[in-house]
Order: structure tokens, then sequence, then C-alpha cells
């Protein structure tokens, strides 16, 4: 099917087209609007047709089609249940639908569980059969066979192995069973348990090292923040799906014994970085005399106390803590990179994973500020061609306003009718004539869009080009790129060198982009100009670092970032480190021209990381917990943070002359690394001036804003102290006791305090202390509050499922709201129990 607009045009015979020519294109203009409904109905009558199959058919339908076949839809939601497009692929996967029939000839098999797992909840697994790991006497004319054996200390691996998904050795018999929700048993002949890994592996591809020089100048860990961080298995397909997962097939983190035993299978020989297909890679050297590290040269030692000396020619790597160390006496001068994996729960602050870039260049229309020198490409002298064409398109007012200029700069009001003329002639038809730009040499992606039967934004972009490339000096850029890395070949080496350029052409839009995942140690100072746009962004999947170090001593060091009017900063797929970032706005009118509109600054951080407490110890722990990551000052805009890890927010807005800053926050985390810290506040714990919109975050630490207009599925661990609570609304969130907020609905632990006074047997001093035993219940519990964890963030299996089953459409609360969890292990039962061998018991074991 075509999708040309011309497609009923093109039809006619070629004397009708001829005499539409001549007529001004009426009769094309008219086929072009028919074609638009046609196709409407046409792709409405070919959807019909793909609505048939599961394959190809709209995601409404897919429930329609899982009936036919029987399939057995969730049944643990209710009036809440989830129903947008998104929820329903959650609730009812299409490929498990698909799959339905063949599943069903492979029932009772153990592979087929662990496939269930990864088809509906995307979880990779491990089945158990915990009767082979229970310890029985048998008859001697019936032996039973048994892999498990009894406890030899000398079985290095099958004691590292205890307790986990692969252990071999044999336990006495549990009891319990193993469905209990207090104290679930494993050990039984009935018993069979899935484990479930969670986190996700995400990739770090050739990245430096981090030299942790206070410990000594030969100890290195693989985490650029200079954490300890366990390096997780890369899950190899398995060659057989008849047989269970084994160690390599699934994202765990790597043990010794295993990586000592096995070093081929995770160390990856490859001395190509780009084609790096397993879970290690250790380089030295620096651009193109890098030289990998084989494994052969790796000793794998515990390195927990940094005492290791590992021979000459060798390193040691622990992989359990992602140290290294070097001989003393042959230390890496040009450096150490590194390729590896981590685990974490999301898509969430800055890492190597797929995310949508945002297009900076939406509006290819003249602005004000766009025209450098009005008559030069208008004048009635010299004028080329297209200068000629330009000025016959004029009105008669405008080129009277023309002729009367005489010295720059110009009148606003022969600005106003330039912009408004020649942004009519970038919406009609296109300029491009051969004669017209004869002399005029244009780039590739001009000659490529002219070539083309554009319409609609194609056509206003390639107007645009014309004309800023037949006038380079007079009409200001609109958009510009700029590639920066340090170990492929691109514009620049760095991103200073970028944002001198970009100072340099002021073009309308720009991107510097980063190709790499290296560290840029660099001071940055951008100063955008009025309704001017910038992108500093990482390429899709990597993750470049910006280290901040302190330079000055008489001065603060920060990634200083200088909004006006009208302007937009982003900051996308980065990580911050060091230092923080200070965004500083200059809230004057624009008021050079009268028919100018003030417009407001847009300052968006999105999958990016701005180090909690700036930069970490081994264990963790924030270096400087008490300082902001990110500092506002007086910005006439609106902030916007989308799925990013953020340290705290400090507001400094003038709370005379300017409004509250807007801040919206959305599926990200706010840490201010303990729950007394100031998460969101001004200098000194005062109210910042401010008003918040958050939804799907986890903010650990206090909130003192002016206002919250609203507040959704979060969890704030800390105290909110809202000075404007008439306006705004916090709904199924989790609010630290004593806290001042605007209206509440639906959170807790206002819903279990309120279950507790509905009961009237209870006295007043019963249903005090019944509420404080409801409120603690209820409180979240975190695998982990500190940045740099796998675990990072994540509720606990101890959490409470007020919680755990808190928002709105009975998800999680908090940052990982959008992974579905409860919905996945809901469908993940009913799949369980359809598909469970007979005469066993079956329960999902999370294993991270």
């Amino acid at each position: 099917m075509s999708n040309s607009p011309d497609r009923l045009y093109e039809l006619l015979p070629a004397v009708y087209r001829i005499r539409d020519v001549e007529q001004g294109y009426p009769l094309r203009d008219l086929l072009r609007v028919i074609a638009e409904q046609v196709n409407i109905v046409e792709a409405d009558i070919t959807q019909l047709y793909e609505n048939w199959f599961i394959e190809t058919c709209q995601d409404w339908v897919v429930p329609y089609i899982g009936d036919l076949i029987g399939y057995q839809n969730i049944r643990n939601y209710g009036t809440n249940a989830i129903a947008d497009e998104k929820g329903n692929n959650i609730l009812i996967p299409r490929r498990e639908v698909a799959n339905t029939i063949r599943y069903r000839r492979r029932k009772g098999t153990l592979a087929l569980l662990e496939l269930l797992a990864d088809k509906v909840a995307g979880w990779p697994a491990r089945v158990v059969e915990f009767d082979r790991l229970v310890s029985k006497t048998q008859h001697i004319n019936h032996p039973h066979s048994s892999s498990s054996t009894t406890v030899n200390l000398h079985q290095v691996n099958a004691v590292a192995k205890l307790n986990n998904p692969f252990e071999e050795l044999a336990h006495t018999v549990d009891i319990h069973n193993i469905a209990s929700q207090y104290q679930p048993g494993k050990y039984n002949t009935p018993n069979v348990g899935i484990f479930v890994w969670r986190l996700k592996p995400y990739s770090m591809t050739l990245t430096p090292a981090f030299c942790l020089e206070e410990v000594s100048s030969n100890c290195y860990t693989f985490s650029i923040t200079g954490n300890d961080t366990p390096l997780y298995t890369r899950p190899q397909i398995a060659e057989d799906e008849t047989k269970i997962a084994r160690e390599l097939n699934l994202p765990i983190p790597i043990q010794r014994q295993v990586l000592q035993s096995c070093k081929s299978d995770y160390f990856d020989s490859n001395p190509n970085p780009e084609q790096f297909s397993k879970s290690l890679q250790v380089w030295k050297g620096v651009g193109a005399k890098l030289q990998l590290i084989s494994p052969e040269q790796i000793i794998i030692a515990d390195l927990g106390d940094w005492n290791y000396q590992p021979e000459q020619d060798h390193i040691a790597v622990d992989p359990e803590l992602g140290r290294m160390i070097f001989p003393i006496r042959q230390l890496p001068k040009n450096g150490v990179w590194v390729s590896y994996y981590y685990g974490f729960s999301a898509d969430i602050g800055g890492g190597e994973y797929d995310r949508t870039l945002l297009d900076s260049a939406t509006h290819f229309l003249l602005d004000v500020g766009d025209i450098q020198e009005p008559v030069v490409f208008i004048s009635q002298q010299d004028a080329s061609a297209l200068s000629q064409f330009l000025r016959s398109q004029l009105s008669g007012d405008t080129r009277r306003l023309l002729d009367a200029y005489i010295i720059p700069p110009a009148e606003p009001a022969l600005i106003t009718a330039l912009l408004r003329e020649l942004n009519q002639l970038l919406l009609g038809k296109s300029l491009y004539d051969k004669q017209r730009f004869a002399a005029i040499t244009l780039s590739a992606e001009t000659q490529r869009l002219i070539q083309q039967n554009l319409y609609g934004k194609e056509l206003i972009r390639c107007n645009r080009l014309l004309l800023e490339e037949a006038f380079p000096s007079q009409i200001r850029k609109h958009y510009i790129h700029y590639s920066v890395s340090q170990t492929s070949q691109a514009d620049y080496q760095s991103i200073t060198e970028a944002i001198l350029q970009w100072q340099r052409d002021k073009p309308h839009n720009a991107v510097i982009e980063i190709f790499d995942s290296g560290v840029y140690v660099e001071r940055i100072n951008i100063e955008l100009e009025k309704n001017q746009s910038l992108q500093l962004r990482a390429a899709n999947r990597k993750r470049p670092v910006i280290r901040i170090l302190d330079w000055r001593t008489s001065l603060g060091d920060a990634l200083n970032i200088t909004v006006e009017s009208g302007s937009c900063f982003v900051l996308d797929g980065l990580l911050i480190t060091g230092r923080g970032v200070h965004i500083e706005g200059n809230p004057t009118q624009f008021v050079d021209y009268p028919t100018s509109v003030v417009k407001s600054a847009a300052v968006i951080i999105r999958h990016s990381t701005l180090v909690p407490g700036w930069s970490l110890h081994c264990d963790c722990e924030p270096r400087r917990s008490s300082e902001p990551s990110l500092e506002l000052f007086n910005i006439n805009g609106c902030v916007t943070i989308a799925h990013s890890i953020v340290g705290s927010i400090q507001v400094n807005q003038d709370e005379v002359e300017a409004d509250p800053l807007p801040i919206c926050i959305s599926d990200s985390i706010i840490d201010a690394t303990n729950v007394e810290g100031e998460a969101i506040g001004a200098v000194g714990y005062s109210i910042a001036h401010a008003r918040l919109t958050i939804a799907r975050c986890t903010v650990i630490g206090q909130i003192q804003v002016h206002a919250i207009d609203l507040a959704e599925n979060s969890i704030f661990k800390g105290i909110i102290f809202v000075a404007r609570r008439q306006q705004g609304c916090i709904r199924f969130c989790y609010v630290m006791p004593n806290s001042r907020t605007p209206r509440r609905y639906n959170c807790q632990p206002d819903l279990v305090e309120q279950i507790v006074r509905q009961k009237t047997e209870l006295q007043p001093e019963q249903i005090e202390v019944e509420q404080l035993v409801a409120r603690s219940r209820v409180q979240p519990q975190f695998n982990s509050t500190r940045y740099g964890t796998p675990t990072y963030c994540q509720l606990a299996s101890t959490c409470a499922e007020e919680i755990k089953r808190g928002a709105d459409d009975e998800s999680e609360m908090g940052a990982f709201h959008n992974l579905y969890q409860p919905q996945k292990e809901a469908n993940l039962r009913i799949r369980l129990e359809e598909y469970t061998p007979a005469d066993t018991e079956i329960n999902i074991i999370y294993a991270s």
C-alpha cells in the first residue's frame, strides 16, 4: 500500500495534470485530501485481516484470541486493574497466547517451567527439584538415584554453592510447606522451587577503571565511581531447550571459585572491543595501542583487604567485589580499560541500554534573532536570482521598510514583517529551483531532501535548509550536530572543544553527542542564549562519565549551565560524579521587539545519574553526603527529571519577584543519602520556592517546598513539609507520619490507621498502640538504600503488601512501578498451577 499523498493524482492522464499545473494545482490539492481518507479506509480494511492472526493483531484483540483457545487470564486484580495498552501487554502477553498450545504439549517438564518464567514475566529462572537434595536412607534392593551427597569440606566448589539454586549437597527433611507465607520450606520430596532473577545485567563496554589511589596506585575498581560492585554473568543462550539452566545461562553474580574453574567461559579473548560477547575483558594502554590481558595472565583472588600481591606479568581480579590489583613494579602507565556487566533493576539512570532520543529540532520556522542582517539577501543591488525571487514575494509595505533601512540595527517592525512573510514562504511549496540555486553549493542532506516529494514538516525543514545554505552569514543555523569520542573517529576529542565550536556557530538547536563510554575530566561551562536549545547527551547504548574535579581552591566547582528565557537544556544518558550540576537562569524579560512573547526556559534531565553524595567509598557510602547534586538558581521556566538517579536538589529561587519553580519528576530516585537529609529544599533546610509534580518516584530524605501539585504512586522516605497545603493532592503514596502535606487519597499509613480506628471493640489506648504497630508494619523496606549496590531501592520481600501493591493500578509504589512485578508474579503463579507436574508443590523463590 502506497501512502504517497499524490497516489490518486499520479493515476490521472498526463493531459489533466498538465492543465492542472497551468491553473496552480487545484486538482492535485483536492485529490490529496481524498487520498488521505482513502489511506485511512484502506489501512482499516488491512488491519481487519491482520486481526485474524496473533502475530499481527492489535493489542485489544489478544484477549479475544486467548479466550478462543482457553487461555486462562490473570484473576488477582479487580477494580483497579491496569487498563491501558502497556498494562494489557503485562497481563496478557501476546507471545504466551501464541505459544499456549505448544506449552500444553510439554506440560509437566521442568524446562517448560523455566520457559514460562521467561515468557510470562520476563524473568530468567532455574527450576530445582528439592527431592534430589533430600538426604534419605535407601533400601538396598531399591536404590534411588540422587545427585546429592553429604558435606565434604574438601569440596570447595560444592560448599560455595550451599543454599543457592545450584547446590549439590544433601539436606535433612524440612516439613514446612514450600508455599507458606511465613516460613516456607524447601527440602522435601514433593517440593519444586523456581528461582527467578529480577535484576538485569547491564553492560559497560571499554570504559576506564578507577585507580583507588587512597589505597595504592596499583589498586583498581571496575566501577568508575570507585565503589565495590559484583560482576555479573552475561547470559548465554542454552543450546538445548529441554535442559534446565546452568550458571552461564543466567544473569547471576560471578563467584570466585566458578570463575577460577571456567575462565574461558567468562573472559572474552576477542581483541576487537566492539565484538565483546562474554562477561569480562581487561585492557591496558590507550587508543590504538590497547592491549588485551589474556585469561592466562589473570589470577582470581579474594581482594577484600587489598593485600594480595600478584606475580609479574599477572593481575589479580576479584569478581565478587569488582576489584583488580596490578604488580607494583608493572603499573599500567597509560590506564586500565574494562568491559563487564553489573546488575540493576530497571532502565533508570545512566547506562548502556536502549533509550529513545529526543528530537531537538521540531520547530523549523524563523524566529526573532534568526535573521542577522535582513537587507543583505533581499537587496536590489547585485541581487542573486534567489534574492530577486524572495523580494518579489514580499508585500509592498515590507519592501518599503526595506528601502528605508540604511544602517543596523533594523527596526522591530521590519524584523516582524520579514519573519511573518518569510515563514509564509517556508510553509508554502518548495523554494528549490534549479536556476535560483545554480550558484549555490548544497549539502548532501539538502540534495537528498529536494529529490523527494516532501510535504508537511519535512518540506518546511527543507526550505529552511535552502535559505541557510544560500545565506550562511545572514540566517542563523537551525540545527547542528557535534560528535565527541575518545576512542573512535568523531568531530572532537573532548566536550570542551565541541562547546567552543557551538559557541562560535551559535545555532538555534544543537546536539553534542558522546559516542563512547569513556570518562571526560573537564571543566564544563555552558551559557545558552535566548530561544536557544542544546542537548548534551550520550549516544544510544553508551554511558559516558563526566568527572568534575576540584579545579579552583577559592571557588566552588560544578558543571555550570546558564539558561535564558526561551532556551532549553537537555542532559541525557550521562553519569556525573565528583561534583554537582549548577543551573542558573536569568529571569529578565525579552523585550527587544514589541511582538515578542516572553518564553520560559526548560531544563530536562533524563536517563542520567547525578551521583548522590558526589562520589563513593568502596562500601558505597557517599563521600559528601550533605552536598547537593543539583542546584537550581532563579530559573524562569520548568525543570523536568525523568528516569534518572539524582542526589539532593537545592532550589534557590527569588521568592519576591519570581513564581515558584515548577519541578516535574517521574520514574526516578531522589536520594539525599539518609532519611534526615534534605532531598528537595533550599539552603539551610528552608522551604524551597518550588512546585512539585512527582509520579512513580522513590525519595529518600526530607522535602520542604512551597507546594505539591500532584504526587502519585511514590514512596517518600522522609518528612514532607509543604507551605501551601490548600493546593494539590497526594494519592497512592507512602508518606512519613508527621508530614505536612496537601490532601491525601489512598495513601499509607493512612489506610491501615483508618482500618484500626474502625474497630469499635478497641479502647482508645488500644487503638493508639495498634496504629503504631500497623504504621511500623507498612513502612517501606528496601534491600539496599546505597547507590552503587545492585539492589538499590528495590523493595524487600518482607515489605508489606500495601506497599508492593499500593499503586493505583495495584503495582508497587516507587521508582520501579513500571516493572509491574506484582502482576507478573500473579500471572506466573497461574501459569505454574496449570503446568506443574502432578503430586508436586511449587513456589517462586526470588534469587535477586
